[in-house]
């Protein structure tokens, strides 16, 4: 009668300690889908498949007829059916299920009957076996469904303890379901008794739980690719410690089963279970309690150990199968529990990997952005911040319990809407309310120049505890830009206006003697059209003077060597030209030798070196004749760095207005006569500033006139 062999499930067919594989059904292979369609090539391949399998349950089955006890018909193990459940496994479903269930069917009739057991009693086992194995079959297919008719791809093994509990789920109502269709009958007609039945099944339940499992893993290392076949490792406890192991348990055994002989002391076995379950891979594990279980039914079928003095047959083998089912699911749960919280750490441990790198790219992109980023708890509690921040913003004001408290003073909304209290944005900002484009000023000791920020507040979606995030944008140049943009309209239109209106109002007083045939007098028609022409003139240097700003503000600086001397002198002559032929006093402009050479583009260079020269030139007193001198060294306290200074003998510009000259639009000598757009030296200095540069002005003492300083960068 059959009975199965003792072997712990085998939860992965690579070892417990690798990497877990997502549990699915594996596709099949080509060769499998080829065997299917039964061409011959593939025939004769299933053919081999079909005659290992029944070779290796015949010989499965022999073992297990060994293990029979004097006086009784069953088995104490039955390792044929784990044999049967792994053939199955392996071919599914498909069009050789009835050869496979007949060669089954015929070699578990004959191993029984052939070793003594009736023919009657060998039939009712031979289909219960059979019964069992596609019970078994319909169950794991539908709730693991890569353990079943994998052909050539065998799944990894039980994943998880969930895995493991459908697989004991399905071997156990598969198992409980055949014995009431083949032996039940058999059995009862024999003792009468419920013993013998809940005896084969915790035999052949067990024995599937040793020897599918294990199975798998062989077929899953003969079909992995050279060089990379293996079992997986002995797990944590390694070579010294699997040699314990065995030592170990060869030694209880010994003691249990043969020196402390007649004792009741076979649970003290189950210590050594615990310890290759706990510590060593599935395999080891599996082959650990299939020699627990052989070992302990050789002894007990020659007469020794706790299990041979129970006089009742029947009780004998009860509780022979109830041990042996213990050793079997406590190696299983243990190892496969191992191997879960292995690979559990393992996905800990990449996921902390992973989070670190990620917390290191966003810190180092957090650290590198222009942008200020701050985030705040509930509390209005700092959580994080980074430099731009801590530069944009200063240091925080805290309250005595560590929450921002901002002073309005330092930082306060342009709009007039308040920062701090119940209502303040701060507080409706922290609750969840969504800010955007929020224009704050910022003035405080760490940043003593003031600056505008525009600064952005949203929740963090999912934080624990809630947490919102500022982002702050420094908009003081863009803000600065935008003024000087409604200025420059405003500008614009004025000045714009004024020669229109006089281009308009003269044309209008020529135009109007002509309609009516009245003549003019031609000193009057002249006169008129040099007013005309003045304030066509005027519209044009503005329009220059606004083209030259947009360049120097827009074109592409490409930086060569460039003479300053001799773009100096360049200007000169044009000037001195132009004053011979406007008005009749020739400025006398000095350029001092061996300015050095700067790197710089030549069309802003020389815009700015045109300017300041410009302006020396026309700024003087009525009736002075220009003097003006073009000097040049290298920047005292930076080498790198070439002074270009222009003095002249002007009438200079009043100290309250030197620091503002440079301004877009502004004007110190508005009622002087002397025209201009108050462009000039605002092209000057974003020039030099777009160079590295800067540019400032200061009283020249000698003439009583002025100094204009510019700095670029030196060519060498």
């Amino acid at each position: 009668m059959d009975r199965r062999d003792h072997r712990p499930d085998r939860p992965d067919g690579a070892g417990a300690d690798r990497q877990a594989v997502p549990a699915r059904r594996p596709a099949r292979s080509g060769s499998a889908r080829a065997r299917d369609r039964g061409s011959p090539g593939v025939s004769r391949a299933r053919v081999l498949d079909l005659a290992g399998f029944a070779a290796y349950f015949v010989l499965a089955a022999v073992l297990g007829r060994l293990t029979v006890l004097d006086g009784a018909s069953l088995a104490l193990l039955w390792p044929a059916a784990g044999v049967a459940a792994a053939w199955f496994a392996v071919t599914g479903w498909n069009r050789w299920l009835i050869v496979d269930g007949v060669v089954l069917l015929a070699c578990s009739w004959l191993i029984n009957d052939l070793t003594g057991v009736s023919t009657s009693l060998s039939l009712g086992l031979a289909l219960g076996t059979l019964a069992q194995v596609l019970l078994f079959g319909l169950l794991i297919s539908r709730w693991c469904p890569s353990m079943w008719g994998f052909g050539e791809e065998p799944p990894p093994g039980v994943q998880s303890l969930r895995d493991l509990g459908y697989l004991m789920a399905a071997v156990f109502l598969s198992t409980t379901v055949a014995s009431l269709i083949g032996p039940t009958s058999i059995l009862f007609e024999a003792d009468g008794e419920w013993g013998g039945l809940v005896t084969w099944v915790l035999r052949n339940a067990a024995a599937v739980l040793a020897i599918f499992p294990l199975s798998l893993l062989a077929r899953n290392t003969a079909r992995a690719p050279r060089g990379q076949r293996g079992l997986g490792g002995l797990g944590a406890g390694g070579t010294v410690e699997a040699v314990l192991l065995a030592l170990c348990t060869a030694g209880l055994v010994w003691m249990v089963f043969l020196v402390t002989d007649g004792l009741p002391l076979p649970f003290v076995v189950v210590v050594t279970c615990v310890w290759a379950g706990t510590r060593f891979t599935s395999w080891v594990s599996d082959i650990h309690a299939l020699a627990v279980s052989g070992a302990v039914a050789a002894l007990t079928v020659l007469g020794h150990g706790p299990f041979d003095e129970i006089a009742d047959i029947g009780s004998r083998e009860l509780t022979f199968q109830t041990y042996i089912a213990l050793v079997v699911v406590i190696n299983l749960v243990l190892s496969v529990g191992r191997r879960e919280a292995l690979l559990l750490n393992q996905r800990l441990a990449l996921s902390e990997e992973a989070a670190a790198a990620q917390a290191t790219t966003m810190r180092t992109i957090l650290d590198s952005m222009a942008d200020g980023v701050t985030v705040l708890d509930q509390d209005g509690r700092l959580v994080l911040r980074n430099p731009a921040a801590a530069t944009l913003v200063g240091t925080p004001r805290l309250d005595d319990e560590g929450r921002l408290a901002p002073d309005p003073e330092e930082i306060s909304a342009l709009d007039g809407r308040s920062l701090v209290g119940e209502e303040g944005l701060l507080a409706r900002a922290l609750s969840g309310e969504v800010i955007e484009g929020l224009d704050l000023l910022v003035r405080n000791p760490s940043v003593p120049d003031g600056r505008m920020l525009q600064v952005t507040a949203r929740p963090i979606i999912g934080s624990d505890p809630p947490s919102t995030v500022l982002v702050f944008h420094d908009v003081t140049a863009d803000r600065r830009e935008r003024d000087e943009l409604a200025s420059f309209a405003g500008v614009v239109a004025h000045d714009l206006l004024n020669p229109l209106t006089v281009v308009e109002g003269w044309s209008e007083a020529l135009l109007e003697p002509a309609r009516n045939g009245v003549s003019v007098p031609p000193h009057l028609q002249v006169e008129q059209l040099e007013r005309i022409q003045r304030a066509a003139q005027r519209m044009q240097h503005l329009i220059n003077d606004l083209l030259a700003y947009t360049t120097a503000r827009d074109l592409a600086i490409k930086l060569v060597r460039v003479d300053v001397v001799a773009v100096v002198e360049d200007i000169v002559r044009a000037r001195v030209d132009a004053a011979r032929v406007q008005s009749g006093l020739v400025p006398r402009i000095t350029v001092a030798p061996g300015v050095p050479a700067v790197r710089a583009e030549p069309v802003l260079l020389r815009q700015v070196l045109d300017n300041l020269v410009g302006n020396a030139v026309k700024y003087v007193a009525p009736g002075v004749v220009p003097e003006v001198s073009v000097t040049g060294r290298r920047a005292e306290g930076d080498a790198s760095m070439v002074l270009i200074e222009v003095s002249d003998n002007g009438i200079g510009i009043p100290e309250g207005h030197r620091s503002r000259v440079f301004d877009s639009f502004h004007r110190a000598h508005r009622d002087g006569g002397y025209r201009g757009t108050g462009l000039g030296l605002s092209i000057v200095k974003r020039v030099a500033e777009r160079h590295g540069g800067t540019a400032w002005v200061r009283g020249n003492d000698a003439t009583g006139g002025t100094t204009m300083c510019v700095t670029f960068p030196a060519a060498d």
